[in-house]
């Protein structure tokens, strides 16, 4: 019998190996580098994007409304009576990459973008802070002479954004948005055709299904003329997300819905009650 206890020692002895192994590995700090995903649960923050992108081959059909002031009462049902759609398809055209047209009822408007990923957050042994994320997009006004005197080159719009968001924790994210609007035509010589801004967007989840969303977005270099008439974008709502659809119900002083519009013409101030309630609708398909 003595094979037999040398076997069982053998026996018992790599099992003791085999387990110091795997309580070190246990206890060893992650090795492997993993990408930090859902820093928010939509491509748009409210209105403004969000570093999230499309998959390959992946299509979103997302439909956009905003009703008229709450402050103009019972007659207008607090703004119900009013109201502006946009209707829009965004696509994962390659790695990183993903592109998007719209159609808006404000002003008649036709935007499209694109939206490059430049950097990704990651978590692990190569650990990157934050994601970082080019955003450009082109609008033109399509209303019918009467409506504006422009010429069509006149009433074309350009964006151009940094879009540089961190997932602090499963909770919370935190977005800082660098931006560059260009108007080709623009109301008075003292106007700038160039406008630069600074925006912000948090995003803190409640549950799995259910986050607060805001955003505010600053101009830095305005007229005075327009510094009277417009004012800084600032929405506020909350995302409810089911299965392939995502819910977004908010209230924003900003009527349009494209980005040269909420970001330079937002006409509506928060302090003399002028916010409109508004939502967006987005259905993921993939091809």
């Amino acid at each position: 019998m003595a094979w037999l206890n040398k076997l069982l020692l053998c026996f018992i002895f790599s099992l003791c190996l085999f387990a110091q192994d795997d309580l070190e590995s246990f206890l060893d700090p992650i090795t492997e580098t993993t990408n930090v995903i859902n820093t928010f649960k939509s491509t748009r923050i409210i209105n403004n994007h969000s570093v999230e992108m499309f998959d390959t081959k992946q299509l979103d059909f997302r439909i956009s409304h905003r009703f008229g002031l709450l402050n103009t009462g019972a007659y207008e049902l607090y703004g119900l009576d009013q109201a502006k759609i946009r209707i829009g398809l965004e696509y994962g055209l390659i790695k990183n990459m993903m592109i998007g047209i719209g159609r808006s009822s404000y002003q008649k408007t036709y935007d499209g973008y694109i939206k490059y990923a430049l950097i990704q957050q990651t978590k692990g042994q190569k650990q990157i802070p934050f994601s970082c994320v080019y955003f450009s997009n082109v609008a033109i006004n399509s209303e019918r002479k009467g409506y504006t005197d422009y010429p069509v080159i006149g009433r074309m719009s350009f964006s151009n954004q940094l879009l540089i968001a961190s997932k602090i924790n499963t909770e919370l994210s935190i977005q800082i948005m660098p931006t560059w609007i260009h108007w080709n035509m623009v109301q008075l010589n003292s106007d700038p055709n160039d406008i630069m801004l600074v925006g912000l967007g948090f995003r803190y989840l409640i549950t799995k299904s259910l986050s607060i969303n805001a955003e505010y977005l600053y101009r830095l270099n305005e007229s005075d003329y327009n510094k009277d008439i417009y004012h800084n974008s600032f929405s506020i709502g909350v995302d409810i997300e089911t299965g392939g659809h995502v819910f977004q119900l908010h209230i924003s002083n900003s009527m349009p819905m494209h980005e040269s519009g909420f970001m330079t013409r937002t006409q509506s101030d928060w302090l003399d009650g002028g916010v409109h309630f508004g939502f967006n609708i987005s259905r993921e398909f993939n091809l």
